[in-house]
């Protein structure tokens, strides 16, 4: 058995709780009182934490709870079952099932959690069917761009590989090739319209390639390559250019080479005609002119000029060579090679004109050695062919390349049509994978809807699972719904009528409740509560439960019930706890409490009755905050709770803080209420009662304004004014009473003292 609470932390007003020595130890029964808002119920919230150590609501809680052996503490299991009637229990036990024809009530907390779970499912289900279809509507939707992707590429395809709307080649054509495609191909502008134009092409003749860079040179029998030839007259040349011719110079001649040329060539003409006089001047040539004209065009002079006439010579066969070399016109080949072609041609024939530049530079150089035979030229001119070569190549090439197209045109043909196909179903490639890949991932998410799945090792439901849940808990509920002929007994004893009837409804996982044989749509909060608690007392039967060692704490099981079914409550009550080891009873309603007082106060039970009020610290602590204390004696003295509650006000000290005033405005409309039902007995409102009182108008105004507005909940924060409110009507309620019944006012006085 408990024998008493040592500390509370961390349980909302009871933040920092330590049990006063002087309090009684906790006997077999124990009776709290205390206004509402006071604790009583936070305080039951305590023996409900001791069955399993911890409590989810107050995470931090500590405490420490003695009994005759030991002390428990958080965290630590109790060693007997505590059952604990409250306001969580009647939530925890009650459940209306709304949105069907007619209320259903579900009974029973396993119930209720079973019954919320069906609903919790049934919507979860709901939403899977709904996000199911939304799914497969979109798989389907994805399913469709798909399927007109391939539709629109295969006529993309069929008209630009078969000249005109290819309608042999189809979707089902495309996503075979598709199939086949591993990665993507894509094809440039140029490849495309080359592609195309290779489809659109008739065949053609082949063409003549260039002729061979080859020069035949005299003496020899072979050709031999261009290069070759030139490198070998570029040889020759720099070493006749590096030759000197000893002779007596005739300066003029030799400044002059025209005149040089033109005086050589006469010798060999006179020479021819053996002519003695000067064939231009008629005049007779002096012997010693003869002479110096003899020493100055000698043999070795006119054996090098010879020499570098055949060089010469040479290099203009080289030129007459290269000028002869000629490509054939763009229009001898296919379309999509006419371009390159066109560009290769205009680089040969650049590197025509650079390479007989290059040739007739040598030409020169050699001629001018002719007129200098006797000083040593050197020839810095290179000739380089290479350039000229490969562009002779490449132009070869394309002819090549166009003779080949026309070996293999069907072939050619074939791969441009492929390269095509290739190219247009690349072009769709990402949007494909994609729309594949959302395919998979609406077929994934669609079993998973159906079948369920896991995630990071949570098991998520599926429709089938759901459904088969659903059904399961209903037929649990109904299983344990059958027998109620004992809740009906019990209800009408408690409430001493038969007004409610509970039926079991076969279609149903509940019970439907009707009210004088009508179904009632709605409980009141005192048929709830009164429902609730008959509940509570059917389970003290159970198997789990044994009176002779276990716990009962009952909270309020009166709470807005009428005063006609207050006795048979209490009497209920009484029997139903009869024969459990240990109860505590909390009650912020003082007839139910003097019932009580007078069941254990009953000589059989005195001895086994401790009493106990919750009371407001806040004054003391600052913030809020309560304590168990002693019971008032006037609580026990008096059959009324009006001195008690006159007690409160007479005594009423505030320390500045709203947590010191904080029940006072209820308090004192209390004790207004029973004041003005005795000093003036009528009906009607306490504003019309208090017009009928010799007081100060101003301040009846005030009362009425303070016990009225600030006795109820206003959905708006802390009012900083209820302060001085509080002092200034409390005090202005008792000048009143006073002045107006000053008989009464000294009897009230007389017994709080």
């Amino acid at each position: 058995m408990l024998t008493k609470i040592s500390k509370i932390k961390g349980l909302g007003i009871f933040s920092n709780y330590q049990w006063d020595g002087s309090l009684p130890l906790f006997k077999r029964y124990n009776l709290f009182y205390g206004w509402n808002g006071s604790g009583k119920t936070t305080l039951t919230k305590l023996f409900d934490v001791l069955g399993t150590g911890s409590s989810e609501e107050y995470i931090s809680l500590e405490y420490e709870i003695s009994s005759d052996t030991t002390t428990y503490r958080q965290g630590e299991q109790f060693g007997v079952n505590v059952r604990v009637f409250n306001k969580d229990y009647i939530s925890n036990n009650i459940e209306r099932q709304d949105g069907k024809s007619k209320p259903i009530f579900i009974l029973g907390e396993e119930n209720k959690k079973l019954s919320e779970q069906i609903e919790s499912d049934q919507k979860l289900l709901d939403q899977l069917k709904k996000e199911y279809k939304a799914e497969n509507d979109n798989k389907v939707s994805k399913e469709n761009a798909k399927g007109k992707v391939f539709t629109d590429v295969a006529k993309i395809i069929g008209t630009n590989t078969g000249g005109l709307v290819d309608r042999n080649y189809r979707r089902p054509d495309a996503q075979s090739a598709f199939a086949k495609l591993t990665n993507k191909e894509i094809l440039s502008a140029d490849e495309q319209e080359k592609c195309k134009l290779t489809l659109r092409q008739e065949e053609m003749d082949s063409i003549v390639v260039l002729s061979k860079l080859e020069i035949p040179k005299e003496g020899e029998e072979e050709a031999k390559a261009l290069n070759v030839y030139l490198e070998e007259i570029h040889s020759t040349g720099s070493n006749l250019c590096a030759e000197t011719i000893t002779s007596v110079t005739i300066q003029r001649l030799k400044e002059n080479s025209d005149i040089s040329d033109w005086v050589e060539k006469g010798i060999s003409l006179h020479a021819i005609h053996d002519s003695e006089k000067c064939e231009y001047c008629g005049q007779k040539i002096p012997p010693q002119r003869i002479d110096d004209l003899a020493k100055h065009f000698n043999a070795a002079d006119k054996s090098l000029k010879t020499s570098i006439d055949v060089l010469i010579n040479n290099l203009q066969a080289a030129t007459d060579f290269i000028k002869g070399i000629n490509p054939v016109d763009k229009a001898n080949l296919y379309t999509d090679l006419q371009q390159k072609y066109k560009n290769a041609v205009a680089a040969f024939e650049i590197e025509k004109e650079k390479l007989i530049d290059s040739i007739s530079s040598l030409s020169a150089k050699l001629a001018t050695k002719k007129q200098l035979t006797t000083e040593q030229q050197v020839i810095n001119e290179k000739i380089d062919s290479t350039a000229f070569i490969e562009a002779h190549r490449n132009v070869n090439k394309l002819i090549e390349k166009h003779n080949d197209k026309t070996s293999n045109f069907k072939t050619e043909k074939d791969r441009a049509r492929d390269l095509l196909e290739k190219h247009y179903l690349s072009e769709i490639f990402d949007d494909v994978i994609s729309l594949t890949g959302e395919i998979e991932n609406c077929s994934i998410k669609l079993n998973e809807l159906q079948n369920g799945h896991e995630e990071k090792g949570e098991i998520f439901l599926g429709i089938t699972q759901l459904t088969e849940q659903i059904e399961a808990n209903r037929s649990k509920i109904s299983s344990s719904h059958k027998a109620c002929n004992e809740i009906n007994e019990r209800l009408k004893t408690f409430l001493g009528r038969e007004e409610l009837v509970f039926e079991v409804d076969e279609n149903e996982e509940g019970y439907i409740i009707k009210r004088n044989g009508k179904i009632a749509n709605n409980l009141s909060e005192g048929e709830k509560t009164a429902i609730a608690f008959v509940y509570f007392t059917v389970h003290l039967q159970d198997q789990e439960f044994d009176a002779s060692s276990d716990i009962v704490v009952i909270d309020d099981p009166i709470s807005s019930l009428d005063s006609n079914s207050l006795f048979q409550a209490f009497a209920f009550l009484k029997n139903a706890v009869k024969d459990v080891k240990q109860v505590f009873i909390f009650t912020h309603n003082f007839d139910f409490l003097r019932l009580l007082l007078n069941w254990v106060q009953h000589p059989e039970n005195r001895d086994m009755c401790s009493k106990y009020m919750i009371q407001d610290v806040s004054a003391v602590s600052g913030d809020r905050a309560a304590k168990i204390a002693k019971l008032d004696r006037l609580l026990c003295d008096h059959e009324s709770e009006y001195h008690y509650l006159f007690k409160i006000l007479k005594q009423f000290e505030s320390d500045g803080t709203i947590a010191s005033v904080y029940n006072i405005p209820n308090i004192a409309r209390k004790v207004l209420d029973t004041f003005l039902m005795f000093r003036v007995p009528k009906s009607g409102s306490n504003y019309n009662k208090l017009q009928c009182v010799p007081f100060d108008d101003d301040k009846k105004t005030a009362i009425h304004k303070f016990t009225n507005d600030m006795s109820h909940i206003t959905g708006k924060g802390f009012d900083p004014s209820l302060i001085q409110e509080t002092q200034k009507n409390v005090r202005y309620l008792l000048e009143m009473m006073e002045a107006v019944f000053p008989e009464h006012y000294k009897i009230l006085c007389e017994s709080i003292t």
